[in-house]
């Protein structure tokens, strides 16, 4: 991982990663990205993460 503003560096294993997106979510050792405790839904929709509910709430197409 590259270094970016606010990023923090682990000495120990010689990496960069991106401050805490939510509190929820929980830092992968293996690709030192964070991961959100509910999987984002594969069904080809958009979405935002709800930290309150702890889910992905799907994002309305904007009316045309």
């Amino acid at each position: 991982n590259y270094a970016g503003i606010g990023y923090t560096y682990d000495a120990a294993n010689d990496v960069f990663y991106a401050p805490q997106p939510f509190a929820s979510w929980v830092l992968d050792h293996a690709t030192w990205q964070w991961k959100s405790p509910v999987a984002y839904p594969d069904d080809g929709k958009m979405y935002s993460w709800d930290e309150a509910t702890i889910s992905w709430t799907e994002i309305p197409h904007a009316a045309s």
